[in-house]
């Protein structure tokens, strides 16, 4: 059950969940770990509390480092569809894929370390930009150092990952050493967000629906909620759902991001037993996409699984002339006729009449739908007004 505080402690939580800088929250937190008795049955409170300190502590120490390497490029405005970035450790061959694939003069070598700075290009994929970044390389220790802060906003902001394994070294060491840099940020890779939403009310408690969903008990809830200062919310739960997982819809740092696990140098002595032992070691992971630059083999596959992991569909209009656009519009896997005519003009939202589709969503050329009807990728959504 929620541990019973004393009025002093309560007055110092409030105050804590009001403060909205770092160094304010890291103050206050202090204070109410401080005013909280401590007792068998404050302990496990106490230990959430001092962890979240911890954390906070850490943003505070790599937000000034941020600051004080400002030269760097800490955020890169996305271009094209999608903004994806190419991970990996040093010298596994991130610059060649870069160059391969978007025609970007990286600068590439057989030295450690070659890439100082993140590296830009953009792929074409039938008509779709994206933008792919190479970040410098990832190392054990990366998260504590001076250009950590940089390269992990980096990969937080992006809308998907591809990460890079040398098929040529230890396979397990480098998956091993990129998975523990990415946990350590709390950026989960491949995984569908828990299916609950909480949503805060400035009044009347907790309220719960679809409880029956939960894999735990009501009392376990609660003292999550508690211990996240959450007092009034309604939580509503669409499937089943852990407490492991409840900790992290709490945890306002965890990012999900779709990964394409590249394997790369297939083409080196040694590579096809390294390739098996990946394979087995991720699997139920992620799917591995192995390749060659040097002989060009994998590359048109992994252009496709790029473009997959996206989530993402191309329309093409066409209008009252019956010419189809050249360039299509991007939008988001499950988009509707809705979003099509949001993205032309208000006024088709307005005085919209019917679409007609053309393409794999209609049950015959030319089918007559509605705003709700949903797209797929291709299809062709001629709109009358």
């Amino acid at each position: 059950m929620p541990t019973n505080l004393p009025p002093e402690a309560q007055v110092a939580e409030e105050k804590y969940t009001k403060a909205t800088t770092l160094p304010e929250k890291i103050k206050a937190l202090q204070e109410f770990i401080s005013k909280i008795p401590k007792h068998k049955g404050t302990e496990k409170l106490l230990s959430v509390l001092k962890t979240r300190l911890a954390k906070l502590k850490n943003e505070l120490e790599n937000s000034k480092k941020i600051k004080k390497s400002s030269s760097r490029k800490t955020n890169i405005p996305k271009e094209g569809a999608a903004q994806i970035v190419l991970i990996g450790l040093t010298n596994t061959g991130k610059s060649t894929l870069l160059h391969a694939l978007t025609g970007a003069d990286a600068k590439i070598a057989d030295y450690p370390f070659t890439t100082k700075e993140p590296e830009l290009g953009m792929l074409n994929y039938e008509g779709v930009p994206i933008q792919l970044i190479e970040l410098p390389a990832i190392f054990n220790g990366l998260t504590n150092s001076a250009t950590g802060p940089t390269i992990i906003s980096i990969i937080r902001n992006s809308d998907a990952i591809i990460i890079l394994i040398d098929l040529s070294e230890n396979p397990y060491e480098q998956w091993n050493t990129i998975i523990s840099e990415l946990d350590k940020n709390s950026i989960k890779i491949n995984k569908t967000p828990p299916a609950v939403k909480i949503k805060k009310t400035g009044s009347g408690g907790l309220n719960f629906i679809g409880l029956q969903y939960f894999k735990g008990s009501k009392e376990d809830l609660i003292e999550l909620l508690r211990e996240a200062c959450v007092h009034n919310a309604t939580v509503h739960f669409h499937d089943y759902v852990t407490l492991t997982d409840f900790s992290e819809v709490l945890d306002e740092r965890v990012v999900y991001r779709p990964a394409i696990i590249v394997a790369s140098k297939g083409d080196l002595e040694g590579s096809a037993t390294n390739y098996e032992l990946l394979k087995k070691h991720l699997a139920g992971v992620a799917e591995i996409v192995p390749i060659s630059v040097n002989k060009n083999i994998g590359l048109e596959l992994l252009k496709n699984k790029i473009f997959t992991a996206l989530n993402i569909i191309r329309i093409y209009t066409k209008d009252s002339d019956n010419e189809v656009a050249s360039k299509p519009l991007v939008l988001k896997k499950g988009s509707t006729v809705r979003d099509v005519a949001r993205r032309l003009s208000v006024k088709f939202i307005k005085e919209f009449k019917y679409a007609k589709i053309f393409g794999p969503s209609a049950k015959f050329p030319g089918e007559k739908v509605g705003l709700e009807h949903e797209l797929a990728d291709k299809d062709i959504v001629q709109i009358f007004t």
